[in-house]
């Protein structure tokens, strides 16, 4: 009888985890798609957000380092086929077995009709889900040939409503509203003009058009030089800038979009989602990115105070139907 008790005791702690890991899934996707207003947020920079403008501005050479000063970012993500998903880590499943990028689609709200463009699109994961949930045209672009063929081989099937440039998004160069919505999923930290890349987004949209944008990190909590001399070696070794809310709603602000929602998720809720998990294997293991190996350093040795990766961030942000004459001037592209 004993032997019975614990088996079944057993069981029902593993049901229990089951379901609360689940309910985790659940909680996180809930609280991604309904984003905060963001008013009170985005009015000044600290001095850490200041300096890593200037210090942390990937230059036009960096995309050649990737992980290291030899690898490029097809040696790095060259030998990862998965054709149904990307490597990033910004997929919040609601519970086991669900589809990828759903929470995209209920923040983006794309229609029938729509064009929506697809900033840093990988392997096209999300845009093939979107595409296949609505009649839209997305546009994706890349810097990666190899990640551009892939999403040709998922586009194929969308009669003519995929198309994928291969480019810098830097100097992309498209007519002026042209788009009912952007996004960039955890890609708008090789850019090399922050300023310049919002201006674009926002000249790009339609009015009315959404801009979603997410982000790993951020300094908006930053308080030590050493914690901020701590993340900078990653920097060092990768070349992103970790984009967070403030910094985001503050520049977009200047622009005009309104209203701007977001969503900041600590480190601790993302990174132990099953999908952080297992890009994070796929990433050391079969990529074997020495990036992560110091990443693990760099989180054991940063105060409590900032630690890699807290927030992971989702802003949402809307140009406005009819434009204010406050908000009329643009800063030009460089």
């Amino acid at each position: 009888m004993d032997i019975v008790l614990i088996f079944q005791l057993l069981a029902a702690i593993i049901v229990a985890l089951f379901v609360a890991y689940n309910l985790l899934h659940y909680v996180l996707f809930l609280l991604v798609t309904q984003p905060k207003d963001a008013s009170k947020i985005g009015h000044q920079l600290n001095q850490f957000e200041q300096r890593q403008l200037v210090e942390w501005t990937p230059q036009p050479n960096d995309f050649l380092k990737h992980d290291d000063e030899k690898r490029t970012y097809d040696d790095v993500f060259g030998t990862y086929r998965d054709e149904q998903a990307n490597y990033s880590t910004c997929v919040f499943p609601r519970v086991v077995f669900s589809r990828p990028y759903e929470a995209e689609f209920v923040l983006l709200k794309p229609e029938d009709g729509m064009r929506l463009l697809d900033l840093g699109c990988g392997s096209g994961a999300a845009a093939d889900y979107l595409a296949s949930r609505r009649f839209i045209e997305i546009v994706g672009v890349t810097n990666s040939s190899v990640q551009a063929d892939i999403c040709r081989r998922k586009f194929a099937k969308l009669g003519g409503r995929g198309q994928v440039i291969v480019a810098d998004f830097d100097s992309l160069d498209l007519p002026s509203e042209s788009f009912d919505a952007i996004y960039a999923l955890e890609s708008i930290g090789y850019t090399k003009d922050l300023d310049a890349w919002l201006a674009r987004c926002w000249r790009l949209l339609k009015p009315g058009g959404r801009l979603l944008i997410r982000s790993p990190g951020s300094l908006d909590h930053c308080r030590r030089k050493e914690d901020y001399l701590s993340v900078t070696a990653f920097f060092d070794n990768w070349r992103y800038n970790f984009v967070g809310a403030n910094l985001l709603v503050y520049k977009m602000r200047q622009l005009g979009f309104n209203p701007i929602r977001y969503r900041r998720l600590p480190f601790w809720a993302w990174g132990v989602t099953w999908n952080f998990i297992q890009h994070l294997l796929l990433w050391k293991y079969r990529l074997k990115m020495r990036t992560f190996v110091e990443l693990e350093r760099i989180i054991w040795r940063t105060s409590k105070v900032f630690v890699f990766g807290n927030p992971y961030n989702t802003v949402l942000a809307t140009k406005p139907e009819a434009v204010s004459s406050s908000h009329q001037t643009i800063a030009p592209e460089k």
